[in-house]
C-alpha cells in the first residue's frame, strides 16, 4: 500500500512539472474590446478641436489579442492543452513571430516597439482621417533615425523634418528619391532641415548604400508626419500594435461627419491603415473576430488582405466585411453600394 501511495504521488508530481514547463508557443486569445467612440481610463477615446464635431450613436469597438508566450512572457504546456480544445485560440509556434534574441531580454524592447507601432498607427489614422473629411493637411518629411558611423551621423538628429536637399524641396518620399536619385556616392550634397522651430543646413559627403553601391547614402531612416489645424488626440493605454488605425480613422469621421456610420450598431474591427487610407492586414484576426462577437458586435470590419484567415473562421452571428481602403469602409458602413467581403 505505501509503495502504491509512494508511486502515485510520484507520478503526480512529475505530471505537474511536465503540465507547467514552458512550451515554444505563443498562444493567441482574445483580448479586450475597446469601444473608440467611448472612454478609456475615464478619458475619452478620441477628441477633437479645432473643427466642428457631431454626436456619435453607437460604437466601434477596437479588437485586441493576448498573446502568452511572447517576449516577456511564459507559456506552459497545461495552457496551451487547453488552447488545443478552444476555436477562438491559436498556438503558434514562436519562431514564426519572433527571432529568437527577442526571448533574452524582460520583454521591454517588445513592449516599446508594440507602443512605438500604435504611435505610428495613430498619426496614420488621423492623417487619414482629415484627408478624407476634406480638412487641410500638410505632409512633411521626416527624420525618424539617423545610423550611426554615417555622414549624417552628428549633423542631422531625429526628429528634424526634411525641408530641402541641394535646394530642391523634398515634401514627401518620391521627392526625396528623385532627388537623392541624381547624386553619385562621395558627392557632396546640401540638406536643409527644420529643428524646433530653427532652418538648419548642413552639407555631408554621400557614402555607398551597403545595399545598393550604385546608390549615394546619408545614413537616415525617413518617416511621414504631417501637420493641420484641426488637433485629434487619441487615449488608449495598454495597447501596442498598428492595427488598431483603420477603426481610429473611422471614429474621427464618423465625429466629423453629419452622418453617423454607426447608427446605433455594434461594429468592430480591425487593420493597419496607411496617411493615405489603405488598409493594410494585421495578426490575430480569428481571435479578434471572436473577441467582437463575445462583446455584442453584429458587423465586423477587416482587411481584404486578410481573407485567407477569414475563410470558414467567422463566427456565428457576426456579419463580416472585407475592405481594402477607409473609402471602402466609410461606404459600406453608410450602406453605399454593394458590401465589400472576401471571395
Amino acid at each position: 500500500m505505501i509503495a502504491l501511495i509512494l508511486t502515485f504521488v510520484a507520478l503526480t508530481a512529475t505530471v505537474i512539472v511536465t503540465l507547467t514547463r514552458p512550451v515554444p508557443y505563443v498562444q493567441l486569445s482574445p483580448g479586450p474590446v475597446y469601444d473608440a467612440l467611448g472612454e478609456a481610463q475615464g478619458q475619452p477615446v478620441v477628441s477633437i478641436s479645432g473643427a466642428k464635431t457631431y454626436p456619435t450613436d453607437g460604437s466601434l469597438g477596437i479588437t485586441t489579442v493576448f498573446e502568452v508566450g511572447s517576449p516577456g512572457s511564459r507559456l506552459t504546456l497545461g495552457e496551451a492543452l487547453k488552447g488545443w480544445v478552444d476555436p477562438a485560440v491559436d498556438l503558434v509556434p514562436r519562431d514564426l513571430l519572433f527571432p529568437p534574441d527577442a526571448f533574452d531580454g524582460d520583454g521591454a524592447e517588445f513592449q516599446q516597439q508594440g507602443a512605438a507601432q500604435l504611435a505610428e498607427s495613430e498619426e496614420n489614422a488621423v492623417a487619414a482621417a482629415l484627408t478624407y473629411v476634406g480638412e487641410p493637411v500638410t505632409y512633411e518629411v521626416l527624420v525618424d533615425e539617423v545610423q550611426p558611423d554615417t555622414p549624417a551621423d552628428g549633423a542631422l538628429r531625429s526628429g528634424d523634418t526634411l525641408v530641402a536637399i541641394d535646394g530642391n524641396p523634398v515634401p514627401n518620399y518620391r521627392a526625396v528619391q528623385r532627388t537623392m536619385s541624381t547624386v553619385s556616392p562621395g558627392e557632396d550634397v546640401t540638406v536643409e532641415v527644420s529643428r524646433q522651430g530653427q532652418d538648419v543646413t548642413e552639407t555631408l559627403t554621400t557614402v555607398a548604400n551597403p545595399d545598393d553601391p550604385d546608390r549615394a547614402f546619408l545614413g537616415v531612416l525617413l518617416g511621414l508626419g504631417f501637420t493641420s489645424p484641426v488637433e485629434v488626440d487619441l487615449q488608449l493605454d495598454n495597447v501596442g500594435g498598428p492595427s488598431a488605425g483603420l477603426i481610429f480613422s473611422l471614429a474621427i469621421v464618423d465625429s466629423l461627419t453629419r452622418e453617423q456610420l454607426t447608427d446605433g450598431r455594434s461594429i468592430a474591427g480591425t487593420g493597419t491603415i496607411t496617411p493615405e487610407g489603405r488598409v493594410g492586414p494585421i495578426g490575430g484576426i480569428v481571435q479578434k473576430m471572436f473577441g467582437a462577437r463575445d462583446k455584442g458586435a453584429t458587423t465586423f470590419l477587416a482587411p481584404r488582405s486578410n481573407c485567407k484567415e477569414l475563410a470558414g473562421n467567422e463566427p456565428d452571428g457576426l456579419e463580416v466585411i472585407a475592405v481594402r481602403t477607409l473609402d471602402q469602409a466609410v461606404d459600406a458602413l453608410s450602406g453605399k453600394g454593394e458590401i465589400p467581403r472576401c471571395p
